[in-house]
């Protein structure tokens, strides 16, 4: 399928590789995680990363992945062997997921027209990722750069709204 004609503050990452990782009820799974993958701790609602991968803690015991593929891949096996002893809930999205790259002050002043959050640097700062609402869905985004610069990614059943809102923004 040939991507939409897109905004020039906006792009679809089609390359970005997405998964979630759950650890129920083990001590210190946070460092243990980030360790294994090579990334210091996430604090909550942020993200770190190392080029290859990035780590967002969206919820207690609960982080989304994303990267290359084979970055991502490599990451969920690392996250399994790491906590052997735990419940460890590690499974790639990538196909589930639409993810958005959006650049520049139209497309902070789009994405503001259809969050509540305040899109400030002072507020949302470099490095934060939240889940949160988006028009009438639930979206993670994560600021990237102070450009400023956004990464988006929402349910792939939920494409044909977003894309709208970016072809209609009023």
């Amino acid at each position: 399928m040939p991507e939409p004609l897109m905004p020039d503050w906006c792009r679809i990452d089609a390359d970005l590789a997405v998964a979630k990782i759950q650890i129920t009820g083990a001590e210190g799974a946070p460092q243990q995680l980030a360790s294994a993958l090579g990334l210091g701790a996430p604090a909550p609602n942020r993200f770190t990363s190392n080029g290859d991968i990035a780590l967002s803690a969206v919820a207690p015991g609960e982080w989304l992945l994303t990267g290359t593929s084979d970055g991502v891949a490599a990451a969920l096996t690392r996250a399994e062997a790491a906590l052997p002893n735990e419940t460890v809930l590690a499974i790639d999205l990538t196909h589930g997921r639409l993810s958005l790259r959006l650049e520049g002050p139209a497309g902070r002043d789009w994405l503001a027209a259809f969050t509540p959050l305040d899109l400030r640097p002072e507020h949302l700062p470099t490095g934060a990722a939240i889940r949160t609402r988006f028009g009438d869905i639930g979206m993670f985004i994560a600021r990237t750069g102070d450009a400023p610069a956004f990464l988006l990614i929402a349910d792939q059943s939920y494409a044909g709204y977003i894309l709208h809102l970016i072809g209609n923004p009023s």
